[in-house]
């Protein structure tokens, strides 16, 4: 009745000013009928909004709508010309605000109310390895000129075949457990579950594949997502299977028995050995070793190695562990060897050839480099090392064995310089001494020398502070995988996790002392996580993690998203030289170069993906978060930092 009283008002109205010869515009109704309704929840991330609205006097009208996670929505359209819009920024399980303001052609305006909905919930894992890229870091590299095989790169995470733990949550079934497990049945056999708050796992044995599982899966309401039935282990001391370990008393007497029960290291870092090269062939470095290898004596990328000196460097820093052949590995084989020749068969090479190593070396990606040479000062020398420095490479150098004054670039305060000790921990007769010692660690002597690879697919013994280098830098490895970052922090803990040998304290024969690996790793200071972060297509951070033992898994809530990586090696919160940095679709170059690539997940998906990472060397073009966006995952750096210290405490 009323509605019926206010058109014959109107209509009286409209009758009596075009009597008196005055036109009037009237406004356009209130928008009304949003879809999706107003509190409406579960909506479609590629919903359409809509509304009706009219004209009382048929006048073309145009919307401006307003969008947004604010209760007092922005502007994001104006003068649009339908009652429909389809925005292309929705984000999953978030709550929005949305108004719409009607205009006619002659002023006239309406503004509609304020309406919410709530996008429908996304959860999907996205999981894999993040490895080091090994190839020149300075330059531009398209995707297509770079293939990776991340098949023999840093050690698989030991699982059982066949076997799934698959996750559902229960206050999000809608159909009972007996039914989900019914719907497993013909995928294989169903074993233990185990129920954690409102979460339901399910061990599931089956040979499909993990695609096939997560086709399935996708479609059962509650399904979280699923993973392989990983194996634990005993703690303890590990003994590789390696037949020539018993012969190694180097390892324990640097206490990495027990250390590898912590970290083995893993792919995240390339280490360059300057030396005389590498036996390429040799069974127990295969797969370890990068094919941007160079040989400065010869000029070609065939750093083959003439004398065995290289060779058996690098087998006590990185042959394969636990393979049943040869002998073991400071980090097992799961960093990366860049080999660069520098010495011929007699032993010898120039400083320009070392020099320019080191900054090859550099300009490829390395973390590490180690030097089992050296002599006189040389300025071309002190160049390349200030350059490795400068961008946060640790340079690990022999003392010399001239029973004197240690050696360059050994002698240099930018580099660790390393001396001798024999089986008994007592200094080794001919390892060099002085005030730039930083530490020792074994190299033999008469009564027993390090054995290592060595040519010909050989195994040698050998003596002198070129084999005690090898101990330290894979230390390094150890440290910097598991978070220990920073030329000088890594001095620091180096000097003073040692033991103390000789004289009480700092002394020039010994140094800090013998290198003990395990409380090196362990150590309480200076310590940062290598971050993995998802962003979504709104430029803001969706999930963040850490990497374990080269390894990460990202809960992401949107689809598509951008992964990233992110060490800050030299603790300065902000992407700068030295700090290792990669991402989805990054494949060698200068990582910020490039874009990173886009993931598009189904809820419920869980995708494995391998990151590329590398250390930045031109920073000119840094890309950068929001500073609201940046200051999370600094919080998040912060709190990842302060747990570690604590965990470590109560240990």
């Amino acid at each position: 009745m009323k509605r019926l009283l206010f058109v014959l008002v109107l209509l009286t109205m409209v009758l009596f000013l075009n009597n008196c010869g005055t036109q009037v515009n009237f406004y356009p109704l209130i928008p009304s009928l949003p879809s999706p309704a107003n509190n409406s929840t579960d909506i479609s991330v590629d919903t359409t909004l809509s509304w009706h609205c009219t004209d009382p006097d048929q006048d073309v009208l145009v919307y401006d709508i307003y969008l947004g996670e604010d209760s007092s929505p922005p502007l994001v359209k104006s003068g649009h010309s339908s009652n429909s819009y389809k925005p292309n920024t929705l984000r999953y399980g978030t709550k929005y605000y949305w108004k719409i303001v009607a205009k006619d052609a002659k002023g006239g305006t309406s503004s509609g109310p304020i309406w919410s909905f709530t996008t429908e919930s996304f959860s999907a894992s996205i999981y894999g390895k993040v490895i080091a890229y090994d190839g020149d870091v300075t330059k531009n590299v398209s995707p297509i000129d770079r293939k990776v095989d991340f098949s023999k790169s840093a050690a698989n995470t030991e699982y059982i075949p066949g076997e799934y733990i698959v996750q559902f949550r229960s206050d999000k079934m809608s159909i009972s457990s007996s039914i989900v497990e019914k719907s497993m049945a013909p995928l294989g056999s169903v074993g233990d579950q185990l129920r954690i708050s409102n979460k339901i796992f399910y061990l599931l044995r089956t040979n499909l594949t993990t695609q096939e599982l997560l086709k399935h899966f996708s479609e059962i309401p509650g399904f979280v997502g699923l993973s392989p039935n990983y194996v634990y282990r005993i703690c303890g001391e590990i003994v590789p299977n390696d037949p020539l370990y018993s012969q190694q008393w180097n390892y324990p007497l640097i206490n990495l028995p027990y250390t590898w029960y912590l970290t083995k290291g893993s792919g995240i870092i390339t280490v360059a050995v300057v030396d005389s090269g590498i036996d390429l062939s040799h069974e127990d470095l295969q797969g370890v070793v990068s094919t941007n290898g160079y040989d400065f004596v010869e000029d070609d990328d065939q750093p083959q190695d003439e004398s065995g000196h290289g060779t058996h460097v690098t087998g006590t820093i990185a042959a394969i562990t636990n393979n049943s052949k040869g002998v073991a590995s400071v980090t097992w084989g799961n960093v990366k060897i860049l080999p660069l020749k520098v010495f011929g068969a007699d032993g010898s090479g120039s400083v320009l050839n070392v020099a320019k190593a080191f900054v090859y070396a550099v300009d490829n990606g390395a973390k590490i480099i180690n030097f089992s040479g050296g002599g006189g000062y040389s300025d071309v020398i002190y160049e390349a090392v200030k350059y490795a420095y400068e961008n946060d490479v640790v340079i690990v150098c022999a003392a010399g064995n001239e029973d004197g004054p240690v050696i360059y670039p050994a002698a240099h305060s930018e580099t660790i310089a390393v001396g001798a000790v024999n089986s008994s921990g007592q200094r080794a007769s001919y390892s060099n001494y002085g005030s730039e010692l930083d530490v020792v660690a074994p190299g033999g002597d008469e009564s027993g020398g390090v054995l290592s690879t060595y040519l010909n697919n050989q195994y040698a013994e050998a003596i002198g502070t070129s084999m005690a280098t090898p101990h330290v830098t894979g230390v390094v490895a150890l440290m910097i995988c598991e978070g220990i970052t920073g030329v000088e922090n890594i001095r620091n803990v180096l000097r003073q996790t040692a033991v103390d040998l000789g004289v009480p304290g700092f002394d020039e024969y010994y140094g800090a002392g013998l290198v003990d690996a395990y409380d090196a790793v362990t150590w309480s200071g200076g310590w940062e996580p290598l971050i993995v972060y998802s962003v979504g297509s709104d430029d803001k951070l969706d999930d963040l993690t850490s990497l374990q033992n080269g390894n990460y898994n990202l809960q992401v809530n949107t689809s598509p998203v951008r992964v990233f990586a992110w060490m800050d090696f030299d603790h300065d919160n902000q992407l700068s030289y030295g700090d290792l940095y990669g991402y989805y679709g990054y494949m060698g170059g200068n990582p910020l170069k490039g874009t990173a690539m886009n993931v598009v997940l189904m809820s419920g998906e869980n995708r494995k993906i391998d990151i590329m990472i590398a250390p930045l060397i031109d920073t000119s073009n840094v890309p950068v978060l929001s500073s609201s966006e940046m200051e999370k995952l600094l919080k998040f750096k912060q709190k990842l930092i302060e747990d570690h210290y604590r965990v470590l405490r109560n240990k």
